[in-house]
């Protein structure tokens, strides 16, 4: 089983087997204020072996900080993808899932989305938190 793509998106869904996105991709986000919330969709494709089609399995994804302390999750999805007819030994087949955002954040900074399958831990996608930058006016007249 291997992690096919992990993707941050302005909307995102799973469709008759394909996934629709809109602004993804990005990897920094501006949030108007903090504590705020991140305004976006994770969208997860899990390549499962063949020899795995039939078993149940456990995607859990995590939103870490820069020191991989869980800030959001975990949230965990159970999916199984079957072995449909005619499907040729060796293949795989291609589980995707999209989390629904928003997702609260209370501070800026580095993090990443982080996807598990089975307890098994998938290099995460980074993205930074942007604040607001802070309105300072000049001293005197």
């Amino acid at each position: 089983m291997q992690l096919d793509f992990l993707l941050l998106a302005d909307r995102a869904e799973v469709l008759n087997g394909k996934l629709y996105m809109m602004g993804g991709g990005f990897d920094h986000i501006g949030v108007p204020q903090l504590p705020g919330i991140l305004p976006f969709d994770i969208a997860v494709g899990i390549y499962v072996d063949y020899l795995e089609t039939s078993d149940t399995h456990s995607l859990t994804v995590t939103i870490e900080d820069a020191d991989n302390t869980p800030h959001i999750g975990p949230i965990t999805i159970p999916f199984a993808t079957g072995r449909p007819p005619g499907l040729p030994p060796g293949d795989g087949i291609r589980f995707m899932a999209v989390l629904r955002g928003p997702f609260p954040i209370s501070k800026d900074g580095s993090y990443q989305a982080v996807a598990a399958v089975n307890s098994h831990r998938f290099p995460g996608t980074p993205f930074r938190v942007v604040a607001p930058q802070s309105l300072s006016t000049p001293s005197g007249d």
